[in-house]
């Protein structure tokens, strides 16, 4: 050994160096106060970073740094020191060493925090930390590097709270991994805004959802102790442009601390959307900004400013007010937890009064607000981007805006209750910005929810209270009052009448009747009659248009059979409600038949009311049921139930000749008129003439054939429908009876034929159609008189054939002399009627007059068949003639019988009518 008095100062910096790589440091302080000049302090510092290993533990260097910082101890190290390793080396070749020596800058980067440039153990402390990560990784010797000087030094207190703690945390006791480690490096060199985003997406949604708790209050809070550090916010200049505003009092960092923590609150504002359990047990179990777990090394002089711990405060219950508006999830675990978020945010911000809401109550408090503010907030406040601004009034933690968030989630905890669930943000929209017919419509959807899945157990009264309390919130201001009552309610623009409408409607939906009835009818209505009447005439018109089928004891049919029957006693003077009941009878009475409608689309009760014409649809039963003509009886019903029910009887076309109103018995007529010209177009179109003709005769003939009037001489009564029917029928050719060779059988339908057409000539209102009528019973007459002169040569060719006897065996015929006489007889007969008919065609020449005449004349012969055959059978009817009474008929005359008196006086009301219309002169004029 020997003394360090003989070493130069070049030797000296060697003897330190050499101790430094062999990790023996102990004679440091020794050997600096020797050669204070060679080696100062900067000097020393710069020797122990850049040659004592890396992975020498602290406590064997700690104590000489302290020494260092210090100044040497009372009782000075005398031990020798071993200079064996320098003393042979020359001086000039020492100084040559120390030249060559790189040593190590005592700033780790040039942006590196200090606020003392001359503060070298702090330099020296943070570049030693980051070299032993660097080379070593172990970074809890970086911890028992600092923890003897960290009280002394607050730059060094500061690094380890924000940098050194959330990496120990994150790599070795919250997410220890052997593979994965986060170094200082990696962690320094981000901005606040990565950095957050980093530490709080550890908690993965896997996780404990009281992980991002633990996370907030030891990662994310000890990181956001340093956030005024010099390098962090140049590495933050760029987010500065987007970060909020600053207080206008506060320091730089304070500003650094408020725009740090509105990342953390956007980040929970987002997390939200993703795993809304953990967001809210992060606003249950951690208190804000101040609530920081930073290991006990925290100054209490580097604490907060109270002005900003406000602020910050404020802007954390702003990101839980915004969390619940953004909330998707409508089920009853994510609204109790929407309701602790509203609950703890209130007692942070010391607005706990304002509460309307608790998390077990279930009473519906009065809402108390003042919304002035809230009512002026638009669509765009409720957009993610925007319920963090510190001017929107929905989020900021206000007396106004606590108080209307309770009001939105006790309205959703309601309509959860009863079966429709929605968002608060969608409640919010619905209150604030929803017009009355979209406030209208979202309550419809309501009762609909509700009606859907209402159980028996429920108590109707109770859900009318609380449907009514969702109205107007339990104020008691008057409606209409636009200062008072704005936004008092979440169907607040929805009139007081129109909801107990909808709940009527509700009631009865539900087959209550009785409690409707007792309700709005019995005891202090809350609507009036006509009100009542008007929402029962809807419900029942919304059961008949949901049915599937018409017969009224099943299905919709029958509730809207049942709502009738329950309140039309209460209203036996309604119009309405006996228009319903036709038209369910009606409906009811065509469920029995088999009916189609265009594109194989079945019958539905609805269709009635849609169709432009619903007697038409008495045709599609027609004709998609045979035989269903027969039942004629009960198609008329059908017929007069659409016209009480309040269908117009008339055709299309008839509507569009701008047809006087008639009474109601007219209505009917016109109706009855309808049914049975289709039941006897049906009946023609089935081959059955004889079905048609009856009910011609029997339903369709007026009492006024029985009179000396007729409907073309009344203005009064129109029949566009019946003439139609039976000219139809009067046109009628039986194929099957065509091909037969029962020359009877044609002539008595035929002589049936022409008394439809002459009926048809009576029934006919306007004079257009009766050239076409005459020249149907024109070819009638001529086809008549053929089948009459076939009748006489068929009578004649069988008189010849029984003249002749002699082809029967023991019969007895006339002589030659006999059968020429016969023969000659009959031809003078033939002369004398030619003749005879020439001079009655020389004395009238035939005109339209006489075919009218001629067509009056067998309207007399043919109507009444069962007259005396005043004009002989054997006598034909020419359509070209019209021939004069012979004197037989002139003595059948005086053999006349009442009804024949009938007979000839609607001869001549025909006669002179169609003579009239026709502008013909009689013979005589």
């Amino acid at each position: 050994m020997a003394t360090l008095g003989r070493l130069s100062g070049a030797h000296a910096i060697l003897l330190v160096t050499h101790l430094c790589v062999s990790g023996n440091i102990s004679h440091l302080r020794q050997i600096q106060a020797q050669f204070p000049r060679w080696l100062p302090l900067e000097r020393v510092l710069r020797i122990i970073l850049t040659f004592l290993p890396e992975s020498t533990a602290p406590q064997f260097y700690t104590p000489v740094l302290q020494e260092l910082i210090d100044g040497p101890p009372s009782h000075p190290d005398d031990t020798d020191i071993d200079i064996s390793l320098v003393d042979k080396i020359s001086v000039a070749n020492a100084k040559k060493r120390v030249r060559n020596l790189r040593l190590l800058s005592l700033k780790y980067h040039d942006d590196e925090d200090s606020q003392d440039p001359t503060d070298f153990l702090t330099q020296f402390l943070i570049h030693r930390a980051y070299r032993i990560d660097q080379e070593t990784a172990l970074q809890p010797l970086i911890l028992d590097l600092l923890l003897p000087f960290y009280q002394r030094l607050p730059t060094v207190r500061t690094w380890l709270i924000s940098s050194l703690l959330p990496l120990l945390r994150l790599n070795y006791e919250y997410y220890p991994s052997p593979d994965e480690t986060f170094s200082l490096e990696i962690l320094e060199s981000m901005d606040s805004h990565t950095a957050l985003n980093i530490l709080l997406s550890m908690t993965g949604a896997e996780k404990n959802s009281m992980d991002l708790v633990r996370n907030l209050r030891g990662l994310v809070s000890p990181w956001m102790y340093g956030s005024n550090r010099s390098k962090r916010r140049r590495l933050n200049q760029a987010a500065e442009a987007n970060s909020i505003s600053t207080l206008q009092n506060g320091t730089q960092q304070q500003n650094e601390n408020v725009s740090g923590w509105h990342y953390v609150n956007e980040w929970l504002l987002a997390r939200s959307f993703v795993d809304y359990e953990s967001t809210v047990n992060a606003f249950l179990g951690w208190d804000g900004p101040e609530d920081a777990d930073v290991g006990g090394y925290e100054d209490a002089d580097q604490k907060l400013h109270s002005d900003v711990l406000k602020e910050l405060n404020i802007r954390y219950g702003q990101a839980g007010l915004a969390v619940v508006y953004t909330t998707s999830d409508t089920s009853k675990s994510c609204l109790e937890g929407s309701v602790k978020v509203l609950t703890r945010i209130a007692k942070l911000v010391n607005l706990e009064e304002y509460l309307l809401i608790a998390p077990d109550s279930s009473v519906l408090p009065s809402v108390i607000l003042d919304a002035s503010q809230i009512s002026s907030s638009s669509r765009v406040s409720l957009l993610q981007n925007a319920l963090l601004v510190a001017s929107n009034p929905l989020t900021y933690p206000s007396a106004s805006s606590i108080s209307f968030l309770s009001a939105i989630l006790l309205s959703t905890r309601t309509l959860t209750e009863l079966g429709h669930p929605i968002t608060c943000r969608a409640a919010a929209n619905i209150c604030l910005h929803s017009s009355q017919d979209a406030q209208l419509l979202e309550l419809r959807n309501a009762m609909s929810s509700i009606v859907r899945q209402t159980k028996s157990s429920h108590g109707w009264r109770d859900i009318r209270q609380q449907l009514l309390w969702l109205k107007h919130w339990g104020s008691n201001t008057v409606e209409g009052n636009e200062g008072s009552s704005i936004c008092h309610g979440l169907f607040w623009r929805v009139p007081q009448d129109v909801v107990e409408a909808e709940i009527l409607k509700a009631l009865l939906e539900i087959r209550e009747y009785n409690l409707a009835v007792d309700i709005y009818i019995n005891s202090n209505p809350a609507l009036s009659s006509a009100q009542v009447e008007q929402a029962v005439k809807e419900a029942l018109f919304t059961s008949y248009d949901n049915a599937s089928n018409g017969n009224r004891t099943r299905g919709g049919t029958k509730r809207a059979y049942d709502i009738l029957q329950a309140f039309q006693p209460h209203f036996p003077d309604s119009l309405s409600f006996k228009q319903i009941r036709a038209l369910i009878s009606a409906t009811h009475a065509l469920s029995f038949y088999s009916l189609t409608l265009q594109h194989g689309v079945p019958f539905q009760p609805v269709s009635i009311r849609v169709h432009p014409d619903p007697l038409s649809l008495i045709e599609k039963v027609l004709d998609q049921n045979p035989k269903a003509y027969t039942k004629v009886d009960d198609l008329l019903a059908i017929g007069r139930n659409l016209v009480a029910a309040g269908f117009s009887p008339r055709l299309s076309d008839d509507d569009e000749l701008n047809l006087p109103p008639t009474s109601e018995e007219d209505t009917i007529v016109t109706a009855e008129r309808r049914v049975m010209a289709l039941a006897i177009s049906s009946a023609l179109s089935s081959n059955d003439f004889g079905t048609a003709y009856s009910y011609i005769l029997t339903r369709l003939t007026p009492p006024s054939l029985l009179s000396t009037s007729s409907p073309l001489t009344n203005p009064a009564v129109r029949d566009d429908i019946s003439w139609r029917a039976v000219y139809n029928a009067g046109r009628y050719r039986d194929p099957a009876l065509s091909s037969s060779a029962n020359l009877q059988s044609q002539i008595t339908q035929l002589s049936q034929r022409m008394e439809l057409l002459s009926l048809a000539l009576l029934l006919v209102p306007s004079p257009d159609p009766l050239p076409e009528i005459l020249g149907a019973w024109r070819r009638c007459d001529e086809e008549m008189n053929g089948l009459r002169a076939r009748e006489v040569e068929e009578e004649e060719l069988w008189d010849t054939k029984g003249d002749t006897l002699s082809t029967v065996p023991g019969g007895f015929g006339p002589t030659d002399s006999e059968q020429d006489a016969y023969e000659t007889k009959k031809q003078h007969a033939r002369r004398a009627r030619a003749r005879q008919d020439r001079l009655n065609a020389e004395e009238a020449p035939m005109g339209l007059f006489e075919v009218a005449r001629g067509a009056a004349l067998a309207l007399h012969k043919n109507t009444f068949p069962l007259r005396g055959a005043a004009a002989g059978a054997d006598q034909p009817t020419s359509s070209s003639h019209v021939r004069g009474p012979s004197e037989d008929s002139m003595t059948a005359e005086e053999r006349v019988r009442k009804r024949d008196v009938v007979s000839n006086m609607v001869t001549g009301g025909l006669v002179s009518g169609i003579g009239w219309m026709l502008g013909a002169q009689p013979v005589n004029r």
